[in-house]
């Protein structure tokens, strides 16, 4: 009987001091409403130095999230710099990584690289060419009412665009710095 009494006892403690435990894992009964849902999707407006562009942002990890982008690009203020003005279209591919916060919020280093087809002007003749422009922002990125997205941010870039106009290469190749203003709508 006491082999009994000894093993229904250490059951009964076993039952007393995992049931605090189980209580502790259960969620608590909640009298708020519910977290609103996590919003993964935006479409973004990209008004950087040297681009207007359209862009889809998708987050894949609560904090890492890719962007996809098709644009306008120019180098309007390359003559302010003794740099050749182009203009023309192109894409953009830029992951961003969120420090501080789950994204679309927080601090974020967005490396990025564009592919862009261009065309200059000299003499009253023009040329095309395709360049790529490739750096890295940081910056801080502000969501507004869960669904309005506003990054503000700055880096590095390197520029790589040349045109043969007639018988002249227009060339715009040199680090430059990169200005990041990006509104966008979460959904």
């Amino acid at each position: 009987m006491r082999p009994l009494l000894a093993s229904s006892a250490c059951f009964a403690l076993g039952l007393a001091a995992a049931a605090p435990a189980r209580a502790a894992d259960a969620p608590a009964p909640s009298s708020t409403a519910p977290a609103p849902p996590r919003r993964t999707d935006a479409v973004q407006l990209d008004l950087g130095l040297a681009v207007v562009g359209l862009a889809y942002e998708r987050l894949f990890d609560p904090r890492v999230a890719l962007q996809v982008e098709a644009q306008i690009f120019g180098t309007w203020f390359g003559p302010l710099v003794d740099l050749p003005n182009l203009r023309g279209f192109g894409g953009q591919v830029r992951p961003t990584v969120f420090l501080t916060d789950d994204g679309p919020r927080g601090v974020y280093v967005a490396p990025f690289v564009r592919i862009d087809r261009v065309t200059a002007e000299e003499d009253g003749r023009s040329g095309h060419g395709v360049g790529f422009s490739t750096g890295a922002f940081v910056g801080y990125s502000f969501l507004l009412a869960e669904r309005l997205n506003l990054r503000v941010g700055a880096g590095p870039q390197y520029m790589s665009y040349v045109v043969d106009v007639g018988r002249r290469r227009v060339a715009f190749q040199t680090m430059f710095p990169a200005l990041d203003l990006v509104v966008g709508y979460v959904f």
